[in-house]
């Protein structure tokens, strides 16, 4: 089954249910008023961050470029389920990303070692790390607020976000995919302005064709 096909399953069993449809809708409205216009856009540059690996080692990005091309994600956390199956999707991807000569990237704002735990659970070999209260997703200008009805859900199934970011905000990054060039430049990004899409693997491997050919 492809990731869009996953996806696809994943968002009809939740509009299904009354509690989970309003939730998705208020979301959607939420992205929907000017959201895009505040991320960093292509032919920006980057500001360099250093962020603590799900290992507790810190991980500078001007460390990752020096090597090549990094594609950085941002996902909510493992309590996401279309999160499970996009770091699943990037793992089957890695030898294609890596054979471009570029680093994988994935930032979450789960803290408390949920980080590791995501990455052992799922066998990933490429780079989580915690961005702590944000920092590095306000850079880019991808956090917003969750609204009521999804917070709502959310605690019904015992899923925090207090507990699990350390703070009250009910923040968490929009699904956004970026490719960074080794000069810092953002070459291509993707921010669905749905948080049930996400980036297709055969559409980063191709952005990664295109600036390195």
């Amino acid at each position: 089954m492809s990731l869009s096909q996953t996806l696809d399953r994943l968002r009809a069993d939740m509009v299904a249910r009354e509690t989970g449809r309003r939730a998705y809708e208020a979301v959607i409205e939420t992205l929907g008023h000017g959201f895009i216009d505040q991320v960093l856009p292509v032919g920006a540059l980057m500001s360099p961050f250093v962020l603590p690996n799900a290992e507790g080692r810190l991980i500078r990005s001007d460390a990752l470029l020096a090597r090549g091309p990094l594609v950085l994600n941002f996902f909510r956390g493992d309590w996401c389920p279309y999160c499970r199956a996009t770091l699943d999707a990037l793992e089957a991807a890695l030898p294609d990303i890596e054979q471009a000569g570029a680093a994988l990237l994935a930032i979450t704002p789960d803290t408390g070692g949920r980080t590791l735990a995501t990455k052992r659970a799922h066998g990933l070999h490429y780079e989580l790390a915690t961005d702590v209260d944000h920092g590095v997703g306000l850079l880019f200008g991808v956090v917003f607020r969750l609204p009521g009805p999804y917070r709502t859900g959310l605690l019904a199934n015992g899923i925090d976000l207090t507990v699990r970011q350390g703070h009250g905000g009910w923040l968490v990054p929009a699904p956004a995919t970026f490719l960074i060039d080794p000069t810092g430049i953002v070459r291509w990004r993707h921010v669905p302005p749905d948080p049930t899409l996400r980036t297709e693997p055969s559409d980063i491997i191709a952005a990664l064709a295109a600036i390195t050919v």
